[in-house]
């Protein structure tokens, strides 16, 4: 095996134990905060509290993993992966919570590098086709994460999830040592005028509007506020982690096939659409799902259209853009679609409060249905993946 392949498998095994870290507990957060008594608001506020750290920090980090080394990004990131769900284990309460996921944001912002240090071992046309597989490293985790909190859950209880989230983190850290980049030689930190060029890119700016509606989306419901409706039909500790492996196990065969035989074959453009189309099924679906069995069917539709819409937005901001600043573009990208991880719950949650959670639903449903307009106008045949 080259050299290069072995910095693949490392960073890509790197990437998945990272997002099992942020992921195993994800499920109980909303069902613990509802034993604590806490309202819908305040459960919007820690969702919120996550995409907030990431709009802040995702540019910055972005730019200095062009002006330095990547690698120390993604060795602090897996670190605060394991340090965001300790915190939330020694502070078991609302305010324990909100600190927890902010530094999960944190850790969360560490994408970018990752991001872009993959893509480097690609040649640069085959950027979209790099981090649309380090995506499925990103599934992998998650999906292990999940399986192996609701066993845990089932076992032990739902503390124990946080307990696999933070021991993944600190094994992400150790694994993290061992990734390999070249040294940055010549590489010239992008200015700020050459920065605002970048963020300037139409190709850019139109994925990352329809990223914000995707996360906005995302964070609102599947990701978060699905566990309160698993909870009032019944579902047990166990059951709230295997709803989000339905979520993803679709997901990871879809993003393979996009990979390997979809993307060659059909404008991504259109995909991108059709996902925007089934997310809006999904949302409008959802309050009228009253067993398990349609829990899962449901969470399954959510998961592709999820890899529909971000998996491919995520490949294609970039391919307009020079190697040597696509670190910022991704951190402009990754950056202001976390507005979207930060409003979503938000809105949700006061929703929920004020009116229901079955009108927070509706409105998101609505909010898809008005993407798959904004998608079929906006995206151009740049966004076609033929040359990947």
């Amino acid at each position: 095996m080259d050299k290069l392949s072995i910095s693949r498998g490392i960073l890509f095994a790197v990437a998945a134990v990272f997002w099992f870290a942020q992921y195993a507990y994800t499920p109980y957060v909303n069902p613990q905060l509802m034993a604590m008594g806490a309202s819908a608001s305040i459960m919007g506020f820690v969702g919120g509290a996550y995409g907030l750290l990431q709009f802040v920090l995702r540019v910055p980090i972005g730019v200095g993993a062009d002006r330095w080394q990547r690698k120390f990004f993604i060795c602090a990131g897996s670190l605060f992966a394991g340090l965001s769900a300790l915190c939330m284990l020694v502070f078991y309460s609302p305010a324990g919570f909100i600190a927890g996921r902010a530094l999960a944001g944190v850790a969360s912002s560490a994408w970018v590098p990752y991001t872009v240090l993959y893509a480097s071992y690609y040649k640069p046309e085959h950027a979209t086709r790099a981090i649309t597989m380090l995506n499925l490293a990103n599934r992998f985790g998650r999906l292990a994460a999940f399986v192996m909190a609701g066993a845990a859950a089932a076992s032990f209880g739902p503390r124990s999830a946080f307990v696999l989230s933070a021991a993944g983190g600190f094994l992400a850290f150790g694994i993290s040592l061992f990734v390999r980049e070249d040294k940055a030689g010549d590489r010239r930190p992008l200015r700020l005028g050459a920065f605002i060029e970048v963020a300037k890119e139409r190709n850019l700016l139109v994925t990352t509007i329809l990223a914000v509606l995707t996360q906005l989306v995302a964070f609102a419901t599947y990701a978060t506020f699905a566990a309160n409706h698993a909870v009032y039909i019944g579902a047990a500790p166990a059951q709230l982690g295997y709803m989000h492996v339905a979520l993803l196990a679709p997901g990871i065969l879809l993003n393979f096939c996009l990979s390997k035989y979809i993307l060659s074959r059909v404008g991504a453009k259109w995909l991108v659409v059709s996902g925007f189309f089934v997310t809006a099924i999904y949302c409008a679906a959802m309050p009228f799902v009253a067993t398990i069995p349609q829990l899962y069917l449901m969470q399954a539709v959510a998961g592709m259209g999820n890899t529909l819409t971000l998996s491919l937005l995520m490949g294609m901001c970039v391919q307009n853009i020079a190697p040597e600043r696509r670190g910022a573009a991704m951190g402009f990208f990754q950056s202001v679609f976390a507005v979207g991880m930060m409003a979503g719950p938000l809105i949700m949650g006061v929703i929920t409060d004020y009116f229901s959670l079955r009108t927070g639903f509706f409105l998101m449903a609505g909010v898809s249905a008005a993407t798959i307009f904004l998608a079929a106008a906006l995206l151009g045949d740049s966004g076609k993946a033929a040359q990947v």
